[in-house]
């Protein structure tokens, strides 16, 4: 987890399991930019990133019963249920395909909800990496990796062969770590 983000014990949701609605402001208050920051990155409209927002802590009110501070930090549960609910908001839409464009236009202009304003150097290194890359490669990584999607539903949207897409992952994946350094 970063530094900057106060740490949210167990006890919490507990008190949200009991009903405590206080709690579930306070829980808010701590996690709401980081959950939402995590749901804007999937879904590029602030807008809907905020209506997830609003669905996710509803979704936590009412399953803070079944947490379960043996399996898991409650952070690390509570972003789980986020990225889980931004990824079914956008099956919903069917907002599976896009191009590559749209991807790195909406990837490049993402100021951040952390108020990164300049894209760190190795961001760029691999930004340049990813368009050199064969645009079959690119697309099923920006799919992959900004979209949320499982192998299986890109084969679907691209239609194209599951085993071509998981090839196209897997070499992409190779030249990209090869041009990077790794």
């Amino acid at each position: 987890m970063t530094t900057n983000v106060p740490l949210v014990h167990a006890g919490i949701m507990n008190q949200i399991a009991g009903g405590d609605k206080d709690a579930l402001a306070q829980l808010y208050r701590i996690l709401s930019p980081k959950l939402l920051g995590i749901i804007f990155r999937l879904v590029r409209r602030r807008d809907w990133a905020e209506e997830i927002l609003h669905d996710t802590f509803i979704q936590i009110w009412q399953s803070a019963i079944h947490y379960d501070e043996q399996r898991s930090d409650p952070q690390i549960w509570l972003s789980h249920i986020a990225r889980n609910r931004a990824i079914d908001f956008l099956r919903q839409r069917e907002l599976r395909c896009c191009s590559v464009e749209e991807i790195i236009e909406s990837e490049a202009g993402f100021t951040g909800l952390n108020q990164a304003t300049d894209m760190h150097e190795d961001a760029l290194r691999l930004q340049k990496c990813i368009e050199h890359l064969p645009s079959e490669q690119r697309q099923s990584i920006a799919l992959a990796y900004y979209r949320g999607m499982s192998q299986k539903e890109i084969a679907l949207s691209l239609d194209q062969p599951e085993g071509t897409v998981k090839s196209w992952i897997r070499r992409a994946l190779t030249h990209l770590r090869e041009c990077i350094g790794l």
